[in-house]
């Protein structure tokens, strides 16, 4: 995506306390629609199932140990799929690369990409953009990207953004079987409630675009099980964290969201297993926010995979989840 000049992404965020995010957001070009990087694939024959991983990889600073890291692990480095949060491109943080197209080009992998945020804090940001990525190693047939309700308005946070959380869309041809795919992303700061809304429109519009066809979902849907938004009592939350009380993530209204719509996350994921380790006082905080979702489709097995290396460094504040499909 092309950059913007820092002063002009100022200048538009403006706008923002009197129009609205959505409102900014329509006079951007880079949120009309996902960039579709077509990259060469090489040939396979049809498959017997297909896998697909989730990963946030909090902001790719550390993309080059990432493509390290699932280039060498057995159960990730053959993924058909890959569901990616949080991927920079064109920020200081994260050596002003194109996350993305680094990790595409490493592993062999077409991608599409949706905008999520404009970072507004640093000047050094060459671009500042933060979004969703759908990698796949089938062709990427067509890509679609959808603005999901707003959970939090991030201009008026101290990571001051111009940007709405997003969910990314691909049709995906697998060996003549054609499959939908969706990387979504919901509202951290936010109630389950939002989060349930958000959920009910990435169903509605997969179902639109795939119809009858087998669709996987996958993501971070930050089910932490807490009010986290601005009016939500912050000392409460924060007495959660310290004595270690954790919701059951699929105690969320989502969860019925999902089964009302026909998709199934029971047989795709582990029970209480950890996907993110917040950060706490005394250690950590122990929460199950990544999540697949299948329809038409069946899964035949599923895991978790560690993102803390040997030495104790951490790739990213997520685990991997994967699991496998047959069509």
């Amino acid at each position: 995506m092309d950059a913007i000049p820092y002063a002009l992404r100022l200048r538009l965020s403006d706008a923002v306390p009197a129009d609205g995010q959505l409102a900014v957001m329509r006079r951007i070009p880079q949120f009309d629609g996902p960039e579709v990087c077509r990259l060469p694939l090489n040939p396979r024959p049809a498959p017997q199932s297909i896998r697909a991983a989730v990963f946030n990889v909090e902001h790719g600073y550390r993309i080059r140990e990432i493509a390290d890291f699932l280039e060498a692990c057995p159960t990730l480095r053959d993924a058909d799929i890959l569901f990616g949060n949080e991927f920079d491109d064109g920020t200081e943080r994260s050596g002003n690369i194109d996350a993305s197209r680094a990790l595409a080009e490493r592993l062999g992998y077409q991608y599409a990409y949706a905008l999520e945020f404009i970072e507004l804090v640093n000047p050094n940001d060459r671009k500042g953009y933060e979004g969703n990525t759908l990698f796949s190693r089938w062709p990427i047939v067509r890509a679609e990207s959808l603005y999901l309700p707003e959970g939090y308005n991030w201009y008026f946070d101290e990571q001051k953004r111009i940007g709405e959380r997003v969910a990314v869309f691909c049709e995906l041809d697998v060996a003549g079987t054609h499959v939908g795919a969706v990387s979504i992303h919901l509202e951290n700061r936010t109630s389950p409630e939002a989060r349930a809304r958000q959920t009910e429109a990435i169903l509605a519009h997969a179902e639109r675009m795939f119809g009858g066809m087998p669709v996987l979902i996958g993501g971070d849907f930050n089910t932490n099980g807490f009010d986290y938004s601005p009016e939500a009592c912050e000392a409460q939350y924060r007495r959660q964290c310290r004595d270690g009380v954790i919701a059951d993530a699929t105690e969320e209204p989502l969860f019925r969201a999902i089964e009302q719509a026909g998709f199934d996350y029971r047989s795709c994921n582990g029970e209480r297993i950890e996907t993110r380790r917040r950060p706490t006082g005394d250690g950590f905080l122990k929460l199950h926010l990544d999540w697949i979702l299948q329809k038409r489709a069946m899964c035949i097995r599923h895991g978790c995979i560690s993102t803390v290396l040997e030495n104790g460094d951490q790739l990213s504040d997520h685990n991997a989840v994967w699991a496998d499909f047959c069509l």
